[in-house]
């Protein structure tokens, strides 16, 4: 079994340091997010695989909210299932 490696010693993608707007047009639990974080955040990381279940595929960033709350979140950059993502400064 080969484990995964922690998303910190990945070497960095070329979308780390960029903002993007997520755009909560897919599910409630997007909406809500997007409600309690905002929807700016900053890619602090960048994976072809995440550590749970979910119906979203590869290439994953890893945000870190820019608004009043701090978190950090997976999305995936094409068809997640909460977010559209839309890349703020190319």
């Amino acid at each position: 079994m080969v484990k995964q490696k922690h998303w910190s010693q990945l070497p960095p993608g070329p979308s780390v340091g960029k903002t993007v707007k997520l755009i909560a047009d897919k599910s409630r639990h997007g909406k809500n997010r997007v409600r309690e974080k905002g929807e700016m955040w900053k890619v602090v990381g960048e994976s072809n695989e995440v550590g749970f279940k979910t119906s979203g595929h590869a290439p994953w960033l890893l945000l870190e909210a820019l608004g009043p709350v701090h978190d950090t979140r997976w999305v995936a950059i094409n068809n997640d299932p909460d977010f559209t993502v839309e890349f703020v400064d190319v």
